[in-house]
């Protein structure tokens, strides 16, 4: 697992570039980007949701576990649609709660068009938490499920939104686990051959 300073932004969707930070869950090797406090910022910083100031250790640090907690639920929301298998009741109470946290901390603001759109404050750590927990549940009630798609490369299953005009991205990143999975069958191929 690359690290969060290292990790690209693939999905195409905030909420999935967050989940996205933990990798092949369920397997020996699998890996975790988002281990500390600091992490959770760097990545934050990283995606122009929150700015370089933040709050004390102690409140980050809090904030890094209910974030992590967030992250899996949403795991759990978009495993399930990316199936397209029912969405798990258990998690929803939760993720309502969440929901209702984020909107509590924002405020609403208009644009010069007259659109509405929510703003949290890039000051805060939860900010990213916020942003994630709420355009996951803006995209599972808008995008079509052929769309959100799990890449099926060795030791990945990252989520993305395939934006192609014929729906056939397979892959994450074509120059990551595209890359893999023609080596190995080139591999597999050549050594048939033998």
């Amino acid at each position: 697992m690359q690290s969060i300073s290292e990790m690209p932004f693939v999905a195409g969707h905030a909420a999935l570039d967050f989940v996205n930070t933990a990798e092949e869950r369920g397997h020996p090797e699998a890996g975790d980007a988002l281990r500390t406090a600091a992490d959770l910022r760097m990545w934050g910083l990283r995606y122009g949701l929150i700015a370089r100031s933040g709050p004390s250790n102690e409140s980050a640090e809090a904030e890094f576990k209910q974030a992590r907690e967030a992250r899996e639920l949403l795991y759990a929301l978009f495993f399930a649609r990316a199936r397209h298998r029912p969405l798990p009741k258990a998690a929803l109470p939760r993720v309502a709660e969440l929901a209702a946290d984020a909107y509590r901390a924002a405020s609403l603001e208009a644009g010069r068009d007259g659109s509405l759109r929510w703003h949290w404050s890039p000051a805060e750590l939860a900010t990213i938490r916020h942003i994630a927990v709420t355009s996951a549940i803006d995209l599972l009630h808008t995008e079509p499920s052929p769309r959100l798609k799990q890449c099926p490369g060795e030791h990945c299953g990252w989520f993305f939104l395939d934006t192609t005009k014929r729906g056939n991205r397979r892959w994450c990143s074509m120059s990551e686990c595209g890359q893999e999975a023609k080596n190995l069958n080139r591999r597999k191929t050549t050594s048939r051959r033998r």
